[in-house]
């Protein structure tokens, strides 16, 4: 009873230890880590080493993968760029092993000693973040420490033995415990370390025998770390559960692939690393296990997508995700850059646009899938206007004449406006959500104002949006004409369903949601008229 509940102490502390280590590490490399997973991703072979580079930093192949998962589910990487780094993670992730594999339990307590004030008493951000990360090592070493004392008296149960002798002779069974196990603690890293104390405390005998416990374990600990990014991919699109697939059917060919090897595997690693501790060679194993399934799935990782996308069927959703149209290096050419900014921004206007029929469309009927669609195309123009204002701001600091000048700020008072539409259906799409979970329903006159209401905005819209992408001023002007009658829709409407709220044709709930909706309405119209102005040259008139 007593060794199961010093175990489990010493796993908890190890995990938290781990915990903390990672989100110092995660803090001091600042938004460095994700900015590195989204642009360095494009050739296999990069993104493998640079998914192997952010989890050594983060020391959780779990975190990484959850974040490949985000970032594709955002829209801000491709699925097939994710594959790539997911190889990479799980070579990065075996750092891990490799530095508990370094019995330092004596140093423990001074680095949590050491990493304490900083933590706790510092000002300064970057000391704060850096005594976590030492702090959180040391008390992963501590971890260590307990665990490998809790299980030492294993040594000499007979029930115990009898175990480690079945598991010697059934691989299987192994890779089983290892994978339910990391499945429960949700860290491939804890498992290991368990093992690895295991092997300090001597509980696991030497040599080829010691491998026979250890390497299935580590297998199964693969596989079983694949749940937490599942879970990340619940609720997420198409292309963010293809990732989550990926990461699970790369662990499990790991393990098919190299259960049939294993007595070639145990040799191999007895003679090349046999004048290293056990605890060390099961470090090692992991790692060469790791890179050996990236060099083999790497030249592969074109059928490996296929067989993804066959497994997760479907019409892949929309590619743009970053900025396609402005360059770096025509920032020196400024009414060449505008013009590229002025696509983008285009863009971003269609994308939009689509979101208000979306929204629209939901408070009609609610759709899982449509909901889905309209948050990630959200998030992609919220992308892109980040991304282009940030390019309109290192073109500002070039040399323009006047006419430029006026022209960047034009478009990045189009580009805010843009993106405020892309807010205003988001709220419609919330509200929707709230008639559908409430069953509110609207009068049939609400229903009918409704309808004449989106219509108009959208036709605006839409309207003002193909005027400023063909650059025609006059078509701009026509459709701003809409927004004096948009307004006084939103008047009148506003009116009458109060009247039909007094009269009791009209419950509060559902009145409350309908007169937010025509809000949200008018407002898309009032950021259309603005876009209007932009197209127009009249900057002035905003």
């Amino acid at each position: 009873m007593w060794i199961a509940i010093r175990l489990l102490g010493g796993l908890a502390i190890f995990m938290f230890g781990m915990s903390l280590m990672s989100e110092g590490f995660q803090n001091i490399a600042g938004g460095r880590l994700q900015r590195t997973l989204e642009a360095l991703t494009r050739n296999r072979w990069v993104g493998a080493a640079v998914g192997t580079g952010v989890t050594a930093v983060i020391q959780s192949s779990s975190v990484t993968t959850v974040m490949l998962v985000g970032f594709v589910n955002a829209g801000l990487m491709t699925f097939a760029a994710s594959v790539a780094v997911i190889f990479g993670a799980n070579i990065g992730t075996t750092i891990t092993a490799q530095i508990v594999a370094f019995d330092i339990g004596n140093w423990a307590l001074l680095l949590v000693a050491v990493g304490f004030p900083f933590y706790f008493f510092s000002t300064s951000r970057k000391f704060k973040f850096t005594g976590e990360g030492i702090l959180g090592l040391g008390l992963l070493f501590l971890g260590m420490v307990l665990m490998k004392d809790a299980v030492h008296p294993l040594g000499e149960m007979a029930w115990f033995l009898s175990l480690i002798d079945f598991a010697t002779h059934n691989p299987f069974l192994g890779v089983l415990f290892g994978a339910v196990l990391t499945a429960i603690v949700q860290s491939s890293s804890a498992t290991t370390g368990m093992i690895i104390a295991m092997a300090m405390s001597g509980v696991i005998p030497g040599g080829t025998e010691g491998l026979r416990v250890a390497i299935p374990f580590i297998l199964g600990a693969n596989v079983g770390t694949c749940v937490t990014a599942m879970l990340a991919a619940v609720g997420t699109n198409r292309q963010a559960k293809r990732t989550a697939v990926a990461h699970v059917l790369f662990n499990v060919a790991g393990a098919i692939v190299f259960l049939p090897l294993l007595p070639l595997f145990y040799r191999f690693i007895s003679s090349a690393f046999g004048g290293v501790s056990l605890a060390r060679q099961i470090a090692i194993s992991h790692t060469v296990f790791n890179v050996t399934m990236a060099l083999i799935m790497l030249p592969l990782i074109k059928p490996f997508v296929r067989l993804v996308k066959y497994i997760v069927r479907g019409e892949d959703p929309l590619e743009h995700r970053n900025p396609l149209a402005v360059e770096p290096h025509v920032l020196h050419s400024p009414w060449a850059a505008l013009a590229q900014a002025g696509q983008e921004v285009s863009y971003m206007g269609h994308l939009a646009g689509e979101m208000v029929s979306d929204s629209i469309g939901l408070v009609r009927k609610m759709n899982r899938s449509t909901r889905q669609n309209l948050v990630q195309k959200e998030k992609i123009v919220d992308n892109l206007a980040e991304a282009t204002t940030e390019y309109l701001s290192k073109l500002s600091r070039e040399t323009l004449d006047d006419e430029q000048a006026e022209r960047l700020t034009a478009l990045m008072h189009a580009v805010n406006d843009i993106e405020r539409v892309g807010d205003h259906a988001e709220n419609i799409m919330y509200l929707a959500s709230a008639r559908n979970e409430g069953r509110y329903d609207f009068s049939y006159d609400a229903w009918a104002e409704l309808d004449e209401m989106s219509d108009r905005v959208q036709e605006m819209f839409s309207g003002v949006i193909e005027a400023f992408g063909e650059n025609d001023p006059e078509k701009a002007e026509h459709y701003q004409y809409f927004e004096h009658g948009v307004d006084e829709m939103k008047r009148e409407f506003r009116k009458n369903h109060i009247a039909r709220l007094n009269a009791g044709t009209c419950a509060a709930p559902a009145g409350a949601i309908f007169l937010d909706i025509v809000s949200n309405l008018e407002r898309i119209g009032d950021l259309a008229n603005n876009v209007g102005y932009v197209t127009r040259g009249e900057l002035g008139s905003l």
